[in-house]
């Protein structure tokens, strides 16, 4: 008699086994009449009945109830839904985009595709809407323009420049590149921060600690013996008192400056001075500004790569610097450009971008090769930035090392001195 094995559903429990019956619509007959649900069906031989056996008994103990897996499924989708869309899952999209488009699918086969394998739910319906988009009539450029606060303008620009060239494979596989170096030299520009923040943080909560609640309690030791205090103890005394005061109202004001810092740098004067402190001060002003050229010329390189005019390109350029001098500055070369002037011109005037740009797009012009050069550009600002940021960490550790040793010396000093003294006339 023929056997068959069946995944189905009991009393809210998944179930799995196996029956034997004259036919498959006889044995489906028994199951229902058991009250089983039959999820799936299918005919085994016995041989395989046997080496399943004791894994199916052993299954069938360990079966978590529905209720409870659709719960665990909700709570995955309410991660899920509420995660950010980071430029790497946009970077993975472009490529899988790219990919498939290369195999021969459809832009819509290859977005349902995507759509799939995509675990993030937010960005999994985000996919959906896109391909749905583009099978009601628009253009994968028009259905990418109606969530611009997702994709950047410089992905909407280059997926509409695709789109008329028909290289739009090519131009996925470009983005996807693009967002890499992007999010390298981001990595990069956040590590040489990370290590400076985290120590003089810990510095801070050091010093803190010794002038709240140790230095107070050896200075009223000292007070109340009567002998004069050295000045330098007298004024770590008084410091002390200071940040002891202050610190509730420090903490609640650079609170409120971390909250509402957009708003703040919504204002254009305070914006004004914040960027320009940017450029101008040592050593973050060079990070800084290596990592804002390096984006504007990569940009300019992927764009006219793909074909985008220059006054368009430099326009994106523009939009994506977070600075409003070099935005400023990129304006004007726009500007110089469609009056039919060298874009070098402009770069020359400023004094935020060094001359040897100035003078490598001035080359790129006369030679015609204005392309390649930004790509040149945006490579020696990337290698420029890496080997800058190696050398500051390198240089800040053993300084911010010394400068704590160092004030931790003086705080001590400046309590022991005064003990030994007392010590000294009590003997």
């Amino acid at each position: 008699m023929p056997v068959f094995s069946y995944t189905g559903v009991k009393d809210n429990r998944k179930v799995r086994g196996i029956i034997e019956s004259f036919s498959k619509s006889d044995a489906i007959q028994k199951l229902k009449s058991e009250g089983i649900i039959i999820i799936k069906i299918s005919e085994t031989s016995k041989k395989t009945l046997t080496s399943k056996n004791g894994s199916n008994q052993q299954a069938s103990k360990n079966q978590i109830p529905l209720d409870i897996l659709s719960r665990l499924k909700n709570i995955q989708n309410s991660v899920s839904l509420f995660s950010r869309i980071s430029l790497r899952d946009i970077e993975v999209f472009s490529r899988q985009i790219s990919s498939l488009l290369k195999a021969g699918m459809s832009l819509t086969d290859s977005l349902d595709t995507v759509a799939k394998q995509t675990k993030k739910l937010n960005f999994k319906q985000l996919i959906m809407s896109i391909s749905e988009d583009i099978k009601g009539g628009k253009s994968f450029s028009q259905a990418l323009g109606e969530h611009k606060n997702i994709f950047p303008e410089i992905y909407i620009g280059m997926v509409k420049s695709g789109e008329t060239s028909g290289d739009l494979d090519k131009v996925m596989e470009d983005l996807g590149e693009y967002l890499e170096r992007q999010i390298a030299i981001r990595s990069k520009v956040s590590s040489a921060m990370i290590y400076p923040i985290f120590v003089v943080g810990v510095m801070g909560i050091v010093l803190w600690v010794l002038l709240t609640f140790v230095v107070p309690k050896i200075s009223q030791l000292l007070q109340d013996v009567g002998r004069s205090l050295p000045i330098y103890t007298k004024v770590l005394i008084l410091f002390s008192k200071i940040v002891s005061t202050s610190l509730p109202y420090l903490i609640i004001m650079f609170s409120a400056l971390f909250f509402f810092r957009k708003k703040i740098l919504s204002i254009p004067k305070v914006r004004y001075y914040f960027d320009l402190m940017r450029l101008k001060f040592p050593i973050y002003s060079k990070i800084h500004l290596l990592g804002e050229t390096y984006r504007i010329f990569s940009t300019l390189s992927t764009l006219t790569k793909a074909g985008v005019p220059l006054v368009k390109a430099i326009e994106t350029a523009e939009n994506i610097t977070s600075n409003i001098h070099l935005k400023k500055v990129l304006k004007e070369a726009r500007e110089y450009t469609i009056e039919g002037k060298n874009m070098s011109e402009r770069l020359a005037e400023s004094e935020f971008f060094p001359p040897m740009i100035a003078n490598m797009v001035a080359v790129g012009e006369r030679s015609g090769e204005l392309e390649k050069m930004f790509s040149n550009i945006a490579h020696t600002l990337s290698s420029e930035l890496e080997t800058f940021v190696a050398g500051v960490t390198s240089l800040i550790e053993p300084i911010l090392i010394v400068s704590i040793g160092g004030m931790i010396f003086l705080i001590m000093l400046s309590v022991i001195v005064p003990i030994l003294e007392i010590n000294k006339s009590i003997m």
